[in-house]
């Protein structure tokens, strides 16, 4: 991106991260540009003419055309809806059936592991997980929660 070609009033991406923490980016709207290429935002932060920000603590933000910004955000958008449905799931009777078996398996597991007695041998270890967790979503089906 060439921040040379940018002038007072245009549009312009701001981004900030797009890892395991989330997605975010912004678009602002650049309201000075200086003799030495400093681009300054609306919101008052700075930029150098490579892009990246002035005086950041920590991990800085840059800027990047409005297309990425609005994929970006796009795809944040995308992940809040996916963590939305995960939610509603794990809040029906299916989810919480599926979700009990898991965490039932893993602390089974955990214990036969604890005191030396389950080792994966042969491949069994899935077969033995996969039991565990038919024998408990049975039970789970046929039974309704005391809670």
């Amino acid at each position: 991106m060439n921040t040379l070609e940018l002038k007072s009033g245009d549009k312009i991406g701001v981004f900030f991260y797009d890892d395991k923490r989330g997605t975010k980016a912004v678009i602002e709207e650049v309201i000075h540009i200086s003799s030495s290429g400093t681009i300054t935002l609306k919101n008052g932060t700075r930029y150098n003419r490579n892009g990246r920000e002035v005086g950041a603590l920590g991990e800085g933000t840059y800027l990047c055309t409005v297309e990425k910004a609005q994929a970006v955000i796009e795809k944040a958008a995308q992940r809040q809806q996916q963590k939305e449905e995960y939610k509603a799931y794990l809040a029906s009777p299916e989810g919480r059936c599926d979700k009990a078996a898991a965490l039932a398996v893993n602390a089974a597991i955990k214990a036969l592991n604890q005191y030396g007695w389950y080792a994966d041998v042969d491949g069994r270890m899935d077969v033995m997980e996969l039991e565990i967790e038919q024998i408990i979503k049975k039970y789970v089906s046929e039974h309704e929660p005391t809670s």
